[in-house]
């Protein structure tokens, strides 16, 4: 008996989008996976009809899938798309440790090219000074940063890290959590080679996981807020929190994150004025 390939919906959607005119592709499918509608966004170069029966032939074609031409719509733009935002980069990492605490504040701070301007996205953490407990922040603060440029409820979060040896070199491996607005979470791990700095190489690997996703997850424009708010909902305002570790098997709980007591570092000083984070290069004013 042959067996028979599953077809996605992620399948389907990327073949119409190299369909000639089409610029983006969706398919609603039913609880049976049955198509019930698909939806296509195009320029006015073609007529809808010979687009709709492009993606009749082009399913038929590939898959032998037939659908009824009521249910693909098409919708035409006059412009073209805006282009896709370029990938995060990672730009720096600071920490900040409390002699007297024994706590550490991590800054990790990321940017990207979105709308002809270079957004920056920072993320903080406090955690403790151990070498776990730093790479855990490392790697939730880089969490923290990404989940800026996402659309909530999208969000990703730090399930463990851990360190390793391989070909004589040392590693890092990042385990990170996916949320998505259906509440389904998908495992990702990403690692990088320890060059300089471990903590570095940690900031690289919690990257390393997330970036295939994020191309294909949607994310805020600049004129949105996303960039340099802070944890929160662009939209209500509302912080963004990680799902309880019974909501999230294997979900390794991090170390206190309480913040400094103000007075416990020069940065802190009362009356001291503290920097903004998130400043968009190019755009006037910054984004709190």
């Amino acid at each position: 008996m042959s067996e028979k390939k599953t077809v996605s919906v992620r399948d389907i959607e990327s073949l119409l989008v190299c369909l000639p005119e089409i610029q983006k592709a969706r398919v609603v499918v039913n609880d049976w996976g049955a198509i019930e509608e698909i939806h296509i966004l195009t320029g006015l170069g073609r007529n809808p009809k010979q687009i709709v029966r492009d993606v009749q032939s082009a399913l038929k074609a590939q898959w032998d899938i037939t659908v009824d031409r009521r249910k693909v719509s098409v919708a035409q733009i006059q412009t073209s798309l805006p282009a896709s935002p370029g990938r995060l980069r990672y730009v720096g990492l600071e920490v900040k440790t409390n002699g007297r605490t024994g706590k550490a504040e991590i800054v990790v701070t990321l940017d990207r090219a979105i709308e002809n301007q270079t957004a920056v996205y920072v993320g903080k953490t406090v955690t403790d000074s151990s070498e776990i407990g730093m790479l855990l922040g490392v790697a939730r603060a880089t969490c923290m940063a990404v989940n800026l440029t996402l659309t909530p409820p999208n969000a990703f979060f730090v399930d463990d890290v851990a360190t390793l040896t391989i070909g004589q070199k040392d590693a890092v491996c990042v385990l990170v959590d996916l949320l998505t607005p259906r509440g389904n979470h998908e495992q990702l791990m990403g690692c990088a080679v320890v060059k300089r700095d471990i903590r570095e190489a940690c900031v690289r690997a919690t990257l390393n996981a997330m970036n295939r996703r994020l191309e294909v997850l949607p994310h805020r424009s600049i004129s949105q807020g996303g960039a340099g708010r802070g944890a929160r909902d662009a939209e209500g305002d509302k912080p963004v929190v990680a799902p309880s570790p019974e909501t999230r098997p294997g979900q390794m709980e991090l170390p206190d994150l309480k913040p400094f007591d103000k007075g416990e570092t020069e940065e802190d000083a009362p009356g001291k004025p503290k920097p903004e984070s998130g400043e968009i290069s190019g755009a006037p004013g910054r984004y709190q």
